[in-house]
């Protein structure tokens, strides 16, 4: 049997770069879906631009055929067309604006709605390898940094294009020679932006990937905050956060000292570029070759190219940001799921059998947690795994569940490999309640149906009462509707426990997986669930794994693993006659 090796997850500081034009395509790709909204926005916004860049033109008009002739009723009556032409501009940016921010807003909504899809698709040892903190910051810091691009910066990146465009075009309908002595500072504009663009992209890099950190951080710190308290660790945390922040903050601040020589640098060309226009159009002006209006046009026209090149280089610092949030969340889109179905997936599974067939996984490399394990379930069977902690027993429950995937050998259910049908199929099958037992800030009610609201709760209370529940639920304020807060942390232990067999009985699955479910349970509560076992094993195929050794003397078959290999197998009375590792579990069990 060949091994399978497999790259389970990334590292979360392992950012992939992308080329400019290629998150620039990406980028746009989300618009696809808005492609109607889209054309009008491009329309308005370049007919606004068209109204912006034509005042200079008009002020020209208004000099040359109507101010220096005399012609004051003809003034009067220009006038009344340069404001209608104002207003009608700013109506039609008015529009423009809110259509940007609405296709803004549905293209952040698709953005994090596919991240989170893509999140909950990666297996579970991604998770391992990423700190929650960091996932957060891609779908919340980076996505927001990209909502300010595409509603502000990207209708403002439109028209500033559109403007520069229609100055160049009004410039070459006014004066050929004049534009060319304009436009000789283009040169030192692009030498200017390409080096300060380069800088900047690289800082953002930096402050994105320092700020994911200190979100890790502050998410890691405030779930252990009881920890910290405790152990007197509250000055070392808070050295930490500031050194987090420190690195954040030194980049920020060599941000700040590259746009306050960014700009001065930019007024200086507007200005060189002036000095041309006024050397170069007074001379002709005195020969009778460029007329007075214009010459001021031009200035004008000057003015106002560098005032979108300005406002270009300030957008730039939404850009670059964006540019850098993107190269962090293409990188974990891009990140293919390590388990996934099968391009053709078998049917449904009949059946529940469940055979281990030489099975062999290490979480990394060649450091094998499970060795050549091999052992049959048979429908409606139970059997339990004992064993030291570390043997592998909670590994062989990751496996059948597919968090992850085998190294050598192979796993049957119903007959069928597991890698070879649908994951969600597979899963259908299986109710497992573990050891530590998660419930979401929500009521008991929803942490037991998981529905949103669909299922009977008079069905619900009888499988309570079943597993004598439903006394402690009765004794909560709002009974059902009870909040059990983050992590259900108004319920002690035992009743979270409890909740948690509810739900397991609530999903009635054909295959249950009880993962030490009852190791940190007080005793009365350890009754309680003793006696709720039968009744959610009935019928079902199941798979127990417990310390208590309590829980599994009625199962049958129980399989004694230790370092990776299954050691000793049979019943309860068998294993104990054989005076080796079971035996010897069990008189420790009592002693305890």
């Amino acid at each position: 049997m060949t091994t399978d090796k497999k790259h389970y997850g990334i590292m979360s500081d392992s950012i992939k770069e992308y080329s400019t034009t290629t998150i620039i395509k990406r980028l746009i790709s989300y618009f696809r879906p808005y492609r109607g909204m889209v054309f009008l926005v491009l329309l308005f916004s370049l007919t606004s631009s068209a109204l912006f860049v034509i005042r200079p033109y008009l002020i020209k008009v208004a000099i040359d055929t109507y101010i220096i002739p005399g012609d004051l009723y003809g003034l009067s009556r220009f006038m009344i067309v340069f404001i209608v032409i104002y207003v009608l501009r700013l109506f039609i940016g008015y529009i423009s604006n809110m259509l940007t921010g609405l296709i803004g807003q549905k293209v952040m909504h698709d953005l994090r709605i596919k991240i989170f899809g893509h999140i909950m698709s990666m297996e579970m040892s991604f998770f391992d390898h990423n700190r929650v903190g960091r996932l957060m910051t891609r779908t919340t810091d980076d996505v927001a940094t990209l909502n300010e691009l595409y509603t502000s910066g990207a209708v403002r990146l439109i028209n500033n294009s559109g403007i520069l465009i229609g100055i160049v075009i009004v410039m070459f309908l006014l004066d050929r020679k004049l534009t060319l002595v304009a436009l000789t500072v283009t040169p030192l504009i692009f030498f200017a932006a390409h080096t300060f663009a380069g800088k900047i992209r690289t800082i953002y890099r930096n402050i994105r990937r320092n700020t994911a950190r200190l979100n890790a951080f502050l998410q890691e710190s405030i779930q252990g905050v009881r920890i910290i308290k405790q152990m007197m660790r509250s000055v070392w945390s808070n050295r930490k956060f500031s050194s987090y922040s420190d690195d954040i903050m030194k980049f920020k601040i060599i941000n700040v000292y590259h746009y306050g020589l960014f700009f001065p640098i930019m007024e200086f060309i507007g200005v060189i570029c002036i000095v041309l226009i006024l050397l170069y159009g007074s001379q002709r002006i005195y020969v009778g070759t460029l007329q007075l209006g214009v010459m001021i046009a031009f200035i004008r026209l000057a003015d106002m190219f560098f005032w979108p090149v300005r406002e270009m280089a300030e957008n730039f610092n939404v850009m670059l940001s964006a540019i850098a949030s993107s190269e962090r969340i293409f990188t974990l889109l891009d990140t293919e799921p390590a388990i996934a179905d099968p391009v053709s997936p078998a049917t449904d599974i009949k059946g529940t059998e469940i055979v281990f067939d030489g099975v062999w996984f290490a979480y990394e490399g060649e450091d094998w947690i499970l060795k050549d394990v091999s052992f049959r379930v048979a429908p409606g069977e139970s059997v339990a795994f004992v064993g030291p902690t570390g043997a592998g027993k909670t590994s062989i429950i990751n496996l059948l569940l597919r968090f992850y995937d085998v190294n050598k050998g192979r796993i049957l259910v119903g007959g069928k490999d597991i890698r070879e049908v649908s994951i969600s199929k597979l899963r259908e099958l299986i109710s497992h309640v573990g050891q530590d037992t998660f419930l979401f800030n929500r009521s008991v009610y929803d942490n037991i149906s998981l529905d949103g609201g669909s299922m009977d709760s008079k069905r619900i209370k009888d499988i309570l009462s079943s597993i004598s529940a439903d006394k402690f639920i009765e004794s909560l304020e709002n009974g059902l509707d009870t909040v059990v807060m983050e992590r259900g942390s108004r319920l002690s232990q035992g009743q979270k426990q409890l909740v948690s067999f509810a739900r397991a009985m609530t999903a009635d699955r054909k295959i249950l997986i009880l993962d030490e479910a009852t190791s940190n349970i007080d005793t009365f509560t350890d009754n309680l669930i003793q006696k709720a076992v039968p009744v959610l094993m009935k019928g079902r195929t199941s798979i127990v794994i417990a310390h208590r050794l309590s829980t599994i003397r009625n199962v049958d078959k129980i399989h004694v693993i230790a370092r990776g290999r299954i050691r000793e197998s049979g019943k309860h009375e068998e294993l104990m006659k054989l005076d080796g590792i079971y035996a010897k579990l069990c008189k420790m069990y009592l002693k305890e």
